[in-house]
């Protein structure tokens, strides 16, 4: 059951990465800065995590235990985010560099623009040290950005493993 619940993450989380991807691939041609427009691709992630709990569901003739949904969706999702970040650094790296520079720019300009509204959350310290650390940002961080982001989708995949699971009547 273990090899199955791997397999079945494994392939749709490819997918949904690769799926991921093409959508900001789709972005970077209609816009400058296509790395702060992706965060609706999580729902690309949804989509897939949804599809690989329901066709494990199907294969186990229709019964599904909560761990079961929820390891499956869980690593569906990170598989997927590790995917979509790889490809992304892969192509702000050897490809085209301007999405990640257009990022670093629109993240130092909106703290900027937003230092009086963000005052009593930023002191002049923090607010120096964010600035600094959008001039050391590296491409790789694109990777843990995107990892960090979509495990927003963990309570996705909690209401759908609790929403499809069925018990056998001997369990």
């Amino acid at each position: 059951m273990r090899k199955k619940i791997i397999n079945i993450s494994l392939i749709f989380g490819l997918v949904s990465g690769l799926a991921c991807f093409l959508f900001f691939i789709m972005l970077y041609m209609g816009n400058d800065n296509p790395l702060q427009q992706r965060r609706p691709d999580v729902g690309i992630n949804i989509l897939f995590i949804f599809l690989a709990v329901f066709l494990y569901k199907r294969r186990q003739g229709g019964y599904l235990h909560f761990y079961e949904g929820f390891s499956i969706g869980f690593l569906t999702n990170l598989i997927a985010a590790l995917t979509t970040g790889t490809l992304i650094y892969g192509f702000v790296k050897w490809i085209d560099p301007a999405p990640f520079q257009n990022w670093i720019r629109d993240g130092k300009q909106f703290l900027i623009d937003q230092k009086e509204a963000l005052s009593n959350v930023l002191n002049e310290e923090s607010f120096k040290l964010q600035m600094q650390a959008f001039d050391n940002a590296k491409p790789y961080q694109i990777i843990l950005d995107d990892l960090m982001f979509k495990q927003f989708a963990i309570i996705a995949i909690m209401l759908i493993a609790m929403a499809l699971r069925r018990q056998s009547p001997q369990s």
